[in-house]
C-alpha cells in the first residue's frame, strides 16, 4: 500500500487488499460452515459478506458503474445485515464478486 500520494492512491490498494481477504476467508467453505452462527447474536460468515456486497452495490450506483437488481429486499433497511434462510449460499458471494472490483494480482 503506498504511503505517499493522495487519498485515492492510498484508498484503492487498501480496499483491494480487504476485498482479497474477504474472498480468502470464504474460499473452500461449505454451506454449513458459511451459515454457522459465530456470535451470540447468530451472525455467520455470510452476513458481513452480504453487507459488504450491499455497500459495494451502493458505490456502483454512486460511481455510475453498471448495476443489477440486488438479491435482497432493498426496502428493508436491515436486509443486508442478515442472511435469510431462503437466500442461496452461493448467490451472496456471487453477488459480491459481481459488484466488487476484481481481485488483485
Amino acid at each position: 500500500m503506498p504511503l505517499t500520494g493522495d487519498e485515492k492512491q492510498s484508498l484503492q490498494p487498501s480496499l483491494a487488499r480487504h476485498r482479497d481477504v474477504v474472498r480468502w476467508k470464504l474460499d473452500g467453505l461449505d454451506d454449513g460452515q458459511l451459515r454457522r452462527p459465530m456470535t451470540p447474536f447468530g451472525t455467520n460468515l455470510l452476513d458481513p459478506v452480504e453487507h459488504l456486497a450491499s455497500v459495494e452495490y451502493e458505490w456502483c450506483e454512486t460511481l455510475g458503474r453498471e448495476t443489477e437488481v440486488p438479491p435482497f429486499d432493498e426496502d428493508d433497511p436491515d436486509t443486508d445485515l442478515r442472511v435469510e434462510p431462503h437466500e442461496s449460499t452461493a448467490d451472496i458471494p456471487a453477488f459480491y464478486e459481481r459488484v466488487a472490483p476484481p481481485p488483485t494480482g
